[in-house]
């Protein structure tokens, strides 16, 4: 079993570590701020001449860890195929749709995926390995304005027929799929984290370490991240504005903790450590809401009891059923009798009036 290496390995999840130098440098994108009044527009991306397939034991894709090595002698010459994106803004649904796909998965490049909420964006950096999926017909719409950029050349592979013929003959491959997608929520739930700690040089600072877990390089002198990021990209990444940033910046520089250079920065500095005692949510904000002065839960009644009191109910209805349908014939009587003497009385009144105007008789 193959595992994702890591920073302490000294190794990237770059199969070629000279591909490191190769990053796309980021510093000539800017977050895209829409007016409330503006619909998104979808646009096709633009495509490269593309290297049509991509082997599916390539260690970017880390969709094969879990496979067997009879598994893996199987579909050793088995491909999935790779579109080359130019750099701008990238429509994902189009691109997915139109070649039968559900998701991609990044192979070279870097994919900034933001998110915006009103006049606020933000923004997470997705790199080899990684999936672009399209939000589900579920989501509200005040979170649908999501956006994808490819600062520089970018290669994905499109996960769809291909990709499922495979999984129906390796279905290892789709446990494979999900720790992908478990390992980009947990980067996700870090950037939470990191945009709540107090000062901001200590959200740039743990964004930086975030981010050289995927493309930091050891060196000598330091871990390097070459990743030229804009101080206004930063900013959407810990939810902070530019000249904030800028200050931050400035700070860690003098102090020490991290090293500006042409393609990126130097950390000197390491990442913030948890403290020995787990923070425990109140139970109020973990669902259970239990409070010393509410009473204390009722056992659960048994059912026999329930059927006798329902069998008890129905029968009392019933009754009052029988009572009134009784009462209401009574009334219905005494109102025909009244009716009966109504019209006898008029009838009386009537001829009564019509003997005293005869005249008398001569």
């Amino acid at each position: 079993m193959s595992e994702r290496p890591r920073l302490a390995l000294s190794r990237t999840r770059f199969a070629d570590p000279s591909a490191i130098h190769q990053l796309p440098i980021i510093h000539t994108w800017h977050v895209p701020v829409m007016s409330s009044g503006e619909s998104h527009v979808s646009r096709a991306p633009t495509l490269m001449p593309p290297k049509d397939h991509v082997r599916l034991l390539d260690a970017q894709l880390e969709l094969t860890r879990h496979l067997a090595p009879d598994e893996r002698a199987e579909f050793s010459e088995t491909a999935l195929p790779v579109i080359e994106v130019a750099p701008g803004p990238l429509d994902l649904e189009p691109l997915l749709v139109t070649r039968n796909a559900f998701a991609a998965s990044v192979v070279d490049g870097i994919v900034v995926q933001s998110l915006q909420i009103g006049e606020h964006t933000g923004v997470q950096l997705l790199g080899p390995g990684d999936l672009l999926l399209q939000p589900g017909a579920g989501s509200p719409p005040w979170l649908e304005r999501v956006g994808f950029q490819a600062p520089g050349r970018l290669r994905l592979v499109t996960l769809g027929d291909d990709f499922l013929a495979i999984a129906h003959r390796a279905p290892r491959v789709i446990s494979a799929l999900y720790e992908c997608i478990a390992d980009q929520v947990q980067r996700l739930t870090g950037q939470l984290v990191i945009c709540q700690l107090p000062r901001v040089d200590q959200r740039v600072l743990a964004i930086m370490w975030l981010l050289a877990q995927t493309w930091g390089q050891v060196t000598p002198g330091g871990v390097r991240l070459p990743l030229a990021l804009t101080h206004e990209t930063l900013g959407a990444m810990v939810g902070a504005r530019r000249p904030t940033v800028t200050l931050a910046l400035r700070k860690l520089t003098q102090e020490g903790a991290i090293v500006h250079q042409d393609s990126g920065w130097l950390l000197l500095e390491p990442p913030p450590e948890a403290v020995s005692a787990r923070r425990v949510l109140a139970s109020e904000f973990a669902g259970i809401s239990v409070s010393r002065w509410a009473e204390p839960p009722k056992p659960a009644p048994d059912p026999a009891i329930l059927y006798e009191d329902l069998r008890d109910t129905v029968r009392q209805l019933r009754e009052q059923h029988q009572q009134r349908r009784q009462r209401t014939y009574d009334q219905l009587r005494r109102i025909r009798m009244a009716r009966v003497r109504i019209n006898a009385t008029r009838q009386r009144i009537t001829q009564e009036a019509l003997t005293r105007r005869r005249p008398p008789s001569s």
